[in-house]
């Protein structure tokens, strides 16, 4: 059973899109090719691999499971063809590194200058996220490495974890909040808060759990911010209690300008590092920045 990437290409533009038309206009082609393109396809696995309907195309089981694997080989053969032509230019290859929203400020501007300095001809794709959608291009074989806080839960099976360091998120508030001069912050006093969060699933999970230890209910949500910049903005007005990881907010502390507000250590403790494809063949660009990556992350470490 043989495919070329040409007919993978089709397969997932279908996937994606939904529609043959839009799929054959994005791959420049007829519709009718691109229909017998799919339908060799499917004779030669002996499946069918899409389900079509009059609103939408959509993959069947086995489609689903050709489409991870598309997406993984059409990846991997574009990385490829950038270092083959980085080096034929006498350039160092292409990296893609994924990094959490939460520390890639101040983690890139430690890295960087590290991977310049020991690889001049090095190019860097830097994509700042959450791990939900990090991790998805990880696995889809889009991201190289992944720089990020640790799931609480279950990771997907084919990701290998290598911790570095760990993230506090912590309870706080600005400066002018009324709970930024209390001595002793109770649970109730948190839970009677207005509250700004990121709806990340391990800050709800860890909120849920605080409160309800403490036989309260969950708490009630005033502002839901999808950055933390934003969510950092909004506890500088000091009408809402947050939870911000330390690192994201350590000039603002030094200031004064956030309060932390659990004097019992009360935080989220995550560990955090490197997060690679387990089952990848790892081409030599990215074996080559692994070392120098975690280097860099236990200095950066260090240095906090």
């Amino acid at each position: 059973m043989k495919f070329d990437l040409k007919q993978l290409r089709h397969f997932v533009c279908v996937v994606d899109t939904g529609n043959i038309t839009r799929a054959a206009e994005l791959q420049y082609i007829t519709q009718p090719a691109l229909t017998r393109s799919i339908k060799k396809m499917e004779e030669r696995i002996g499946a069918k691999l899409l389900d079509r309907s009059p609103r939408r195309i959509t993959p069947t089981e086995a489609g689903r499971v050709l489409y991870r694997y598309a997406k993984i080989i059409i990846n991997q053969a574009e990385r490829a063809l950038l270092d083959v032509t980085a080096v034929s230019r006498g350039e160092q290859g292409h990296v893609h590194i994924g990094i959490a929203a939460l520390f890639a400020p101040t983690l890139i501007s430690h890295l960087i200058p590290q991977l310049s300095a020991r690889f001049p001809g090095l190019q860097v794709r830097i994509t700042e996220g959450f791990f939900e959608d990090l991790v998805a291009g990880l696995v889809e074989g889009e991201i190289d490495v992944l720089l990020s806080n640790f799931p609480p839960g279950v990771v997907p099976p084919d990701v290998e974890l290598k911790p570095l360091f760990e993230i506090r998120t912590e309870f706080v508030v600005g400066a002018s909040h009324p709970l930024a001069s209390k001595e002793n912050v109770t649970a109730k006093d948190l839970r009677e808060a207005q509250w700004a969060i990121i709806k990340q699933p391990h800050i709800i999970d860890f909120l849920d759990k605080f409160f309800a230890e403490e036989s309260l209910p969950p708490v009630s949500v005033a502002i839901e911010a999808t950055s933390l910049n934003t969510l950092k903005s909004l506890v500088m007005l000091g009408q809402y209690v947050a939870m911000l990881p330390r690192r994201w907010i350590e000039k603002e502390l030094e200031a004064g300008e956030i309060k932390t507000i659990r004097k019992d250590g009360t935080a989220l403790v995550r560990e955090a590092g490197l997060i690679l494809r387990q089952t990848a063949t790892r081409r030599p660009t990215v074996e080559n920045v692994i070392p120098v990556i975690e280097e860099s992350c236990r200095e950066w470490q260090i240095d906090r």
